[in-house]
């Protein structure tokens, strides 16, 4: 009979099977707001665009709005304006995140909710935005290892775990809450069992001694 897995184990089994796929995590990532800088104006009343969720504008050359990455990055296909890099996105903004991910182990330092995703989408169709070959290819290694840094975290807070005490996983993303939630998801379902199956032998055990007829 194969050991148990220890719950750290458990964890690192599954973090290539989250709940959501990426692309699911995309989809909502898009509708993050980006700053952009339009080079054209929109020929509608007042420069403004209506979509399902908002609007937005006004479209005039120079002047920046913010908008939804989705429309961020479909204008930015036609050459239509220019993005904004993310201010967390800065290098050395970047650089002062990760050291305090390194110097407080005990804590998560905030991080926009779908900065994996922002940062995988900008990367793939905006990478000019952050200069030249050298500096985005410093960008992308910070991003990268800021993704490391957090998911090490997250193991070696779930490693400690033995018995009830509390694990602080506050300030996640929405791609590192999505790998463990199947994990607390299938924990509490398996408790949930637990609690039944030892309620129905407790019931059974009742009925069990009430059938037996006394001894003369």
């Amino acid at each position: 009979m194969a050991p148990t897995a220890s719950l750290f184990e458990y964890v690192a089994s599954k973090l290539d099977e989250p709940p959501l796929t990426p692309e699911e995590l995309e989809f909502m990532a898009e509708h993050e707001k980006v700053t952009i800088v339009p080079n054209f104006t929109l020929n509608l009343p007042n420069s403004m665009l209506t979509c399902i969720e908002g609007t937005y504008g006004p479209f005039r050359p120079n002047i920046p709005v913010e908008v939804p990455m989705y429309l961020a990055l479909a204008l930015n296909r036609r050459n239509k304006c220019r993005i904004q890099p993310p201010a967390w996105m800065a290098r050395e903004k970047l650089k002062a995140v990760l050291d305090e991910e390194r110097t407080i182990p005990q804590y998560f330092q905030p991080v926009p909710q779908y900065y994996v995703e922002t940062a995988k989408m900008l990367f793939a169709e905006a990478r000019a935005i952050f200069g030249t070959n050298a500096e985005v290819n410093e960008i992308m290694d910070l991003v990268e290892e800021l993704k490391k840094v957090r998911n090490s975290k997250i193991l070696d807070g779930l490693r400690k775990v033995s018995g009830p005490i509390t694990v602080k996983l506050n300030n996640l993303s929405a791609s590192e809450s999505n790998k463990i939630r199947l994990l607390f998801e299938n924990s509490l379902n398996m408790w949930h069992q637990l609690a039944k199956n030892n309620k129905e032998w407790q019931e059974i055990q009742m009925t069990g001694t009430m059938d037996t007829p006394a001894t003369l």
